[in-house]
């Protein structure tokens, strides 16, 4: 579809909004742009979850005409936000790139366990011996740079920490926008890229990541 027919389909749904319904457009598309992705398992941002996809095709076609995709994964409940241009990319940390990578192996793990329904959680304390087993740091990170890498992780809606970063019993969720973050399908390629920085000791690699603000 070219951006002339979604001009046309954005406009025909925009001018049928009343003013309440425009406000929140506005407000959601830029949450969209901040964010990237909107999650609904999180509490607070399930009834935004529910206002775009009643709309999608508002939201869709008017992120088309920036050479934005919203796409919106329905078995995980999850819309996300990228740039076809690869524009505002954020990359990665080493030590944000490595939480990740054990995050979404915990996740994968946890699928397996649990009902659909429930949160996939661990503690601080799990993450911090999965860190440890990988041997790729000569120490334990520290409080202010943990504290670093799950502020950047809970801006794209992947975590949220329920106590202090500081505290070994604080719970990590880990949300469903994790598998669109990091696409990996099996165990073993998070293991193999685990290795591969294990190897390389204190040589950094970035993982790329949109971010539009």
């Amino acid at each position: 579809m070219d951006k002339y027919q979604q001009a046309t389909i954005f406009y025909n749904k925009y001018v049928r909004l009343n003013d309440i319904k425009k406000e929140e457009f506005s407000r959601l598309t830029n949450k969209l742009l901040s964010y990237n992705y909107i999650c609904a398992s999180r509490p607070r941002d399930l009834d935004d979850y529910y206002k775009i996809i009643a709309d999608l095709d508002l939201y869709v076609s008017y992120f088309a005409l920036m050479d934005y995709v919203l796409e919106n994964h329905s078995v995980d409940k999850v819309v996300n936000l990228y740039n076809l241009q690869n524009y505002n990319r954020y990359s990665f940390k080493k030590n944000e790139s490595v939480i990740l990578l054990l995050l979404r192996k915990f996740y994968y793990q946890k699928m397996q366990e649990i009902s659909l329904l429930d949160d996939i959680t661990i503690t601080l304390q799990q993450l911090h011996d999965a860190i440890n087993t990988t041997g790729i740091f000569g120490k334990r990170i520290n409080k202010s740079e943990l504290k670093e890498v799950f502020r950047v992780l809970k801006r794209y809606n992947i975590i949220d920490l329920t106590g202090n970063s500081d505290d070994d019993n604080a719970v990590i969720i880990i949300y469903p926008t994790i598998l669109y973050v990091l696409p990996v399908e099996r165990l073993e390629e998070i293991d193999n890229i685990l290795a591969d920085y294990q190897k390389r000791g204190d040589i950094s690699e970035e993982t790329s990541q949109d971010e539009d603000n």
